[in-house]
């Protein structure tokens, strides 16, 4: 405890006897590079087989992690317009409560698949310090648009496909893309009087509801479909460092 305490005292002391040269101010522009981490904050309805609801089914979303980049545009004192972008992220998907084909009881949680995403987002940055300090915070308001693609239905949930199902063919997953509000809480602290380089950390909560579909063909030479709504809401958690220009 007294070390935390000799730390904060020490980090007040600093900011408040080094005047700040690293102002954000109109027309400047931060680029940020991080180490990203999506927290899926998630929840769906009942698996429904050709329409028909499984009781007791839940579908899960795994975490991911990648690269997360920024750009800001100063485009005013204190307001910004902020890009997130990524290298892709890759989720788990589980599924929770299929019917035992020997009992008829509901399965425990078992892998379903995996999936990519791309969630860039545009936001309205709002810097209250701006000038004056070399630590700068800001929260930021914007819209997400989530790509997700190379969906794949895992062995074990194919051959519960094939023995319970009757599945002729493998089985195709899908998920829809979505649109969704963005918030974001950030910090910027530059790495001396002078730096133009900085530390950043930033949490994001994003608005992400898709729409996963499987197809396969059956004994009947037709196709069983299983549809499943989710929403993965997912915290983004970033740390990394940036530039200012």
């Amino acid at each position: 405890m007294k070390g935390i305490n000799l730390t904060i005292a020490f980090c007040t002391v600093l900011l408040l006897t080094h005047p700040a040269v690293a102002d954000y101010k109109k027309g400047d522009f931060i680029v940020r590079v991080g180490a990203a981490g999506v927290d899926p904050n998630d929840d769906s309805n009942r698996l429904r087989l050709n329409g028909t609801p499984l009781d007791y089914t839940q579908v899960y979303v795994d975490s991911g992690y990648s690269v997360s980049i920024t750009g800001t545009w100063l485009f005013a004192d204190h307001w910004g317009l902020e890009l997130l972008a990524a290298a892709p992220f890759r989720h788990d998907l589980d599924v929770r409560g299929l019917p035992d084909p020997d009992t008829g009881a509901p399965l425990g949680r078992v892998s379903l698949g995996d999936t990519k995403q791309l969630p860039p987002t545009l936001s309205l940055q709002w810097y209250p310090v701006c000038t004056e300090s070399w630590v700068q915070p800001y929260i930021g308001l914007g819209i997400n648009y989530t790509h997700f693609f190379d969906e794949d239905i895992s062995h074990t949930a194919q051959n519960y496909f094939d023995t319970v199902l009757n599945a002729e063919s493998q089985a195709k997953l899908s998920l829809s893309n979505s649109w969704g509000l963005g918030g974001e809480v950030g910090v910027d602290v530059a790495f001396g009087r002078e730096s133009r380089w900085l530390f950043n950390a930033a949490i994001w909560y994003l608005s992400i509801d898709t729409k996963a579909k499987i197809r396969f063909r059956n004994e009947d030479n037709d196709y069983t479909r299983i549809n499943v709504d989710v929403d993965v809401d997912p915290w983004v958690y970033s740390v990394g460092i940036g530039y200012h220009f």
